[in-house]
């Protein structure tokens, strides 16, 4: 009975890997190819800039994501973002605020962030300056309706002086939810595309109907390609991308080992993206897999 599942298992693999290589041979080879899948709401999937809400020297503020968050009452909005530590910003009396825009064109709506983010990292050097990942949270005014979109600001005005605002995005709380999905840090450097297609097809022979994978722009293409495989043709990987922050915007340079800071806010992203749609949510790495047992 063992030989027969182990032979099922690599004649599954093999078709899959024969598969894959028709699906390269096909298509155009190149990283700049966007996936197909865009989002009705909030940032598209092949959109991985971080919102820079700096206010140098004293703070460091760059913000992935926002979702609205329904399981409090009342609602609230978490900014998932990297910062300078939280402690450095109470020694420099930073206090910060949120400014919500809204579709109906009502005045932007100023709010303070709550004074003690959740910490979600340990923090790494970030061009010479130490900074953590955090989950902050933004009260909301009115509940009436949400807002499209909001800005991090130091100071208690009614409009963005940058006029960098990101997107507040709502999770999806319709249909029947799925049993299980997997979420993935970012996606950088080297990854063994083989390895990749059997680690892919033994989630999916777990039950996994959808694992979360973040690009990082260091990547090499043939991982990509994989990854792209998945998303476009087989339907089990949602695709998004996570820009490395560099000193100077639109630059491409970045700081060493970059990749550390942005392991833990792409977790909480797709936890947040999917806590609604899926009853179970893994988080593990390119080289775990579950554990399972007999009885």
């Amino acid at each position: 009975m063992s030989r027969s599942w182990l032979a099922f298992v690599i004649i599954l693999i093999l078709s899959f890997i024969c598969s894959f290589m028709y699906y390269c041979y096909n298509s155009t080879y190149s990283i700049l190819t966007p996936p197909t899948k865009v989002a009705g709401v909030g940032r598209r999937p092949d959109d991985g800039v971080w919102y820079n809400f700096s206010a140098p020297p004293a703070l460091q503020f760059f913000a992935y994501s926002a979702f609205i968050d329904v399981r409090t009452s009342p609602a609230v909005v978490r900014v998932i973002a990297i910062t300078t530590k939280i402690e450095d910003q109470t020694q420099r009396n930073v206090t910060l605020f949120c400014v919500c825009n809204y579709k109906d064109g009502r005045p932007p709506i100023v709010s303070a962030l709550a004074a003690e983010p959740s910490p979600i990292g340990a923090g790494y050097p970030l061009y010479g300056m130490w900074v953590k990942e955090y989950v902050y949270s933004c009260p909301l005014m009115h509940h009436d309706s949400w807002p499209i979109s909001l800005s991090i600001s130091t100071k208690h005005q009614h409009h963005n002086m940058s006029g960098s605002y990101m997107p507040v995005e709502v999770p999806t709380t319709q249909g029947v939810r799925k049993p299980l999905a997997v979420c993935t840090q970012v996606a950088y450097q080297y990854l063994n595309p083989v390895r990749l297609v059997e680690w892919l097809e033994f989630q999916r022979l777990l039950g996994v109907s959808l694992v979360g994978v973040y690009l990082g722009l260091d990547l090499t293409q043939p991982a990509e390609k994989v990854f792209r495989y998945y998303a476009d043709v087989e339907g089990l990987v949602d695709l998004r991308r996570s820009n490395y922050i560099s000193r100077i915007v639109g630059g491409s340079s970045s700081s060493p080992r970059q990749y550390c800071l942005h392991w833990s806010p792409m977790f909480n992203d797709c936890i947040y993206r999917n806590m609604f749609r899926f009853s179970r949510i893994a988080v593990m790495d390119f080289d775990e897999v579950f554990a399972v047992w007999n009885g």
